[in-house]
């Protein structure tokens, strides 16, 4: 019975000497420390830790919070070296730490790099739309000239005044040649419409200018519509272009060949309802390299013996 209150007392003593750092120091500072050992976060400890030692210098509790903080923040440091929201809560919670001007050095080189980067990239995204609009655009234009082409081959196909005046033509084809621009004129027994078509095509690693030439011809004898054409210098070459998006700047003996034959792929199935190939084809003579003749009307495609000359869509009455 006499050893229970011997360890009550031993127990007691050793509760006082535990308790006795807290009796000696300030609310505020005790709190700082509790802070250091048991916050929810380790930025909270840190910040609890750096304001201990330089608030309560000498405290009971420094040798052991510096020994803790200068490990901890140590680490804490080289974890955020290359993350912009860790080097931002360091500089939150340890706004005198022993790393902070290393820290806001660091904040700003990755804002700076980061800022460099979204200009890259906003610089890299207008590169892009507008790389895009230009395609975009060059398609319009190719297609634009394919379908001029295309629109006066069928008004030509459709002339049913050979032999009269060109007041004759359908309104149409008459407002098309001399009311829109450029305007088509007539001096003596030529009217003509003179069409600059420019495009572009994609080369190796740009797009190509291009201009084709497009000329309508209405030739008339004695003041009557004789024939019409329409014709530009390497006119076939300009279409194949267009169309297989591949330029032909100086188009070798070869690539002049397959140009012809794309160009005559086009214009057989523009001739195709008015001149069907089953009842109109005829043989072509050079320079023709397409000859159509039935209806009462003869469609000749012809290519130009060089590249001064120009490639020709003839339309006229068939001959008897």
């Amino acid at each position: 019975m006499r050893s229970l209150p011997l360890a009550l007392a031993l127990g007691l003593q050793t509760l006082a000497c535990a308790a006795a750092p807290t009796l000696t120091e300030r609310p505020e500072a005790y709190h700082l420390y509790r802070a250091a050992r048991v916050a929810p976060t380790l930025e909270e400890r840190l910040r609890a830790a750096d304001r201990y030692l330089r608030e309560v210098p000498g405290g009971p509790h420094t040798k052991q919070l510096r020994t803790w903080f200068m490990g901890a923040e140590e680490k804490y440091f080289l974890r955020a070296f290359d993350r912009l929201p860790n080097l931002y809560a360091y500089r939150e919670a340890l706004p005198h730490g022993p790393h902070i001007e290393e820290v806001q050095s660091r904040i700003d080189a990755l804002e700076a790099r980061k800022t460099r980067l979204a200009r890259r990239e906003s610089e890299e995204d207008t590169r892009i739309a507008a790389t895009q609009a230009r395609l975009q655009g060059a398609d319009a234009d190719r297609r634009a000239f394919v379908a001029t082409f295309k629109e006066w081959t069928a008004r030509l196909l459709r002339i049913q005044s050979f032999g009269e005046p060109t007041s004759e033509l359908a309104d149409e084809t008459i407002f098309a040649f001399r009311l829109t621009d450029p305007r088509g004129a007539c001096r003596g027994d030529e009217c003509r419409k003179l069409l600059q078509l420019q495009y572009e095509v994609p080369g190796e690693r740009e797009l190509v200018p291009r201009e084709a030439l497009l000329e309508v011809q209405l030739e008339l004898e004695r003041g009557l519509l004789k024939r019409a054409r329409l014709s530009g210098p390497e006119l076939w070459t300009r279409l194949a272009e267009a169309l297989s998006l591949r330029p032909l700047p100086s188009a070798t003996p070869e690539e002049r060949a397959d140009a012809l034959n794309r160009a005559s792929m086009l214009v057989r199935a523009l001739l195709e309802p008015s001149l069907p190939a089953s009842e109109c084809e005829k043989v072509a003579d050079p320079p023709a390299v397409l000859v159509r003749q039935c209806r009462g009307l003869s469609a000749r495609m012809i290519a130009g013996a060089s590249a001064t000359d120009d490639d020709t869509l003839e339309i006229a009455p068939a001959k008897p």
